[in-house]
């Protein structure tokens, strides 16, 4: 399963790598890909390791911080409240929150650099031109990312903490929250949203691979907003409403803002290339009306081609008026003409008509009862 997954993304990352070097590479093997593969993976987990090792010497500040929205949501008077809020019972639980938070702060300050190896495994074959163009697209998703974590962490977590305490005070529960079990829903809520306001940086990496165009967006944004739905339904650490759309609420108006970005870059690149784009509309157009005087045409039969030789007979339009009156069928030879000495053997048995049935002719009925009454008479 895993083979068929990774040859597939590899299939996916040479037809990337062949759009940007315009057909001057030539297809890797699978070994080298999974080469390329293991050496992002290596990266990443060596990034990781030494951020979150630096991070860790600040865990206890980092906890003062994660506390925070239980002051923001009017849960917790001060930070001794908060502190006092959540329990512990586990014996590593403080030490695992620990780690927790230092990994999400790692994520976090180490986020441009993991978007460098990821872009330069999924974009290969990058021109020096194009890679001088990398550093601002990682730049705009680094501030995607951090303007998702703190619209979380100032804005959607205080709001959810605060829903989920009215909610149940109103079914007469009381709320005791763990420490392991807060650290990991507030890291996870904010990684999330972080995540997900990557949306613009993918949707303009399709535009610019020909995958995506304004053309497209403009005509399935109702789709696309269903689906942004899906998504933020999926991925959202809560199921209640308020949390879905504090998180697609944001996502609509960056799918909008990328519809407005593709139109520029569509009409840049159609003042720069506008015979390229006036044969695109020109296939668009033959292809258009072909379609349409298929389809609409009454008689129409998608089985059959105007090269295709006819044969069958049995599609004759009654309509039609024929050509040439149907020949005289040969009737048979008369008595008279045997008498003339006609030479009757050129005919062929099947050609003759048959007898006709002479009038009088009995029935068996008929005959049944002659031979009843002359078995019955008796002999003369």
């Amino acid at each position: 399963m895993w083979s068929g997954i990774l040859q597939k993304v590899f299939k996916v990352r040479e037809k990337v790598a062949l759009n940007l070097s315009g057909n001057t590479d030539e297809e890797k093997p699978f070994l080298e890909h999974l080469e390329d593969l293991r050496a992002m993976i290596v990266r990443i987990v060596m990034t990781l390791l030494i951020s979150t090792i630096c991070t860790f010497v600040f865990y206890q500040e980092l906890f003062r911080a994660i506390q925070l929205p239980l002051i923001f949501a009017g849960l917790a008077k001060d930070e001794k409240g908060a502190s006092e809020l959540l329990q512990n019972i586990d014996v590593a639980g403080p030490f695992m929150m620990a780690i927790n938070v230092s990994l999400i702060a790692a994520v976090i300050i180490a986020f441009p650099l993991l978007l460098v190896f990821l872009l330069q495994f999924i974009l290969p074959g990058l021109k020096p031109k194009e890679k001088k163009l990398l550093f601002p697209a990682i730049g705009i998703g680094t501030g995607l990312f951090l303007t998702g974590a703190f619209f979380a962490y100032w804005v959607v977590l205080p709001k959810a903490l605060a829903f989920f305490d009215e909610f149940a005070k109103s079914v007469g529960s009381r709320q005791d929250w763990t420490l392991s079990n807060y650290v990991t829903f507030a890291t996870r809520f904010i990684l999330v949203f972080g995540i997900s306001f990557e949306l613009p940086v993918i949707v303009m990496a399709l535009v610019k691979l020909d995958f995506l165009n304004f053309k497209i967006m403009k005509s399935t944004w109702r789709h696309a907003l269903v689906g942004i739905t899906l998504f933020a339904a999926i991925i959202t650490p809560t199921p209640d409403i308020l949390t879905l759309m504090l998180m697609s609420g944001p996502l609509y108006v960056l799918y909008a803002i990328c519809v407005w970005l593709a139109y520029f870059l569509e009409k840049k690149d159609r003042a720069a290339y506008p015979e390229y784009y006036a044969q695109i509309e020109k296939d668009e157009k033959e292809l258009e009306s072909a379609v349409n005087d298929d389809w609409d045409n009454e008689n129409y039969n998608p089985w059959h081609s105007e090269d295709d030789p006819v044969e069958d007979d049995d599609f004759i339009n009654p309509s039609a008026k024929p050509s040439a009156p149907p020949p005289e069928v040969e009737k048979p030879a008369s008595a008279d003409a045997e008498s003339d000495g006609e030479d009757q053997s050129s005919k062929m048995p099947d050609d003759e008509a048959p007898p006709a049935a002479s009038s009088e002719e009995k029935t068996l009925e008929e005959l049944a009862r002659e031979d009843e009454k002359r078995s019955n008479d008796p002999p003369a």
